[in-house]
C-alpha cells in the first residue's frame, strides 16, 4: 500500500513495517503522518492476521526483511526518490534491523526483539547482528519498563550501535513499557506525551538521514 504526500513532490521515501505484520488502523495512521511529513509511504502487509513474535518461522523472518530491501528499491523507481529509510515497532522493528545491512539509508526501530528465538546465527542472524552490520544509519527507542525486551538486550544492542561508524542514535523513555506509543483501546502502557515525542524523534530523524 502506497502513502503519498497530498501535495507536492514527496521529499523521501519510507518503508513501513507493521509492529504485528498486519496493518491497522494504527499503522494507517503512522503512515498518513509520515505522508503529512512529506515522504512517500509503501506500507508492508506481511500477514493477514496479528503474529506473535515466537509464530514465524525463519524463512519467514528473512522473506520478510527481503521484502524490506525490495519495497525500497521499488520506492527509488517508482516514486523517484533519491533516498528511502525504514521504520518499524516491535517485530516490525525487528525485522527493520534485520534489512539494516540492505539498502536503505536511514532505520528506526521502535522496542524491537534484538534477539528472537527463531535465529541460529546460519539460517537467520539476530537483529542485534545484523545491526552490526548495518549500511544505514539507525536509531532505535525502548521504553525503561518494556517487559518484552530484556535490558541486557536493549544495552547489548547499544553498544554495538555505539560501535558504529555511522552516526546512529539510542533512546530509552524513562517509565514506559513496550506499548507506550501505542492508542489502541483498552491499552494500558499507552502514554501520550511519550507517542508525541517519539514522533518527533522519527521526524527529525529521517529529516536529517534522508533528505
Amino acid at each position: 500500500m502506497l502513502v503519498k504526500p497530498k501535495s507536492g513532490i514527496a521529499k523521501a521515501g519510507i518503508v513501513l513495517v507493521p509492529k504485528r505484520w498486519c496493518v491497522d488502523k494504527a499503522v494507517l495512521h503512522s503512515a498518513q503522518s509520515l505522508a503529512n511529513a512529506g515522504f512517500v509511504v509503501q506500507v508492508l502487509e506481511l500477514a493477514s492476521q496479528p503474529r506473535d513474535v515466537e509464530e514465524p518461522s525463519a524463512q519467514e523472518y528473512l522473506a520478510a526483511a527481503r521484502k524490506v530491501r525490495e519495497s525500497a528499491t521499488e520506492l527509488r523507481k517508482l516514486a523517484g526518490v533519491a533516498k528511502v529509510g525504514a521504520v518499524g515497532a516491535w517485530m516490525g522493528g525487528s525485522v527493520v534491523l534485520l534489512a539494516s545491512d540492505g539498502d536503505l539509508d536511514a532505520c528506526v526501530a521502535v522496542c524491537p526483539f534484538v534477539r528472537l528465538p527463531q535465529a541460529d546465527g546460519q539460517v537467520l542472524a539476530q537483529p542485534l547482528d545484523a545491526a552490526g552490520r548495518a549500511h544505514a544509519a539507525i536509531m532505535t527507542v525502548f521504553g525503561e519498563l518494556d517487559g518484552d525486551v530484556p535490558l541486557e538486550d536493549v544495552r547489548a544492542l547499544e553498544q554495538v550501535l555505539s560501535q558504529s561508524p555511522q552516526t546512529d542514535e539510542a533512546y530509552t523513555y524513562p517509565g514506559v513499557g513496550h506499548a507506550f506509543f501505542d492508542n489502541e483501546e483498552g491499552n494500558r502502557e499507552y502514554r501520550e506525551a511519550a507517542e508525541r515525542d517519539l514522533w518527533l524523534r522519527i521526524d527529525r530523524f529521517f529529516q536529517q538521514r534522508v533528505l
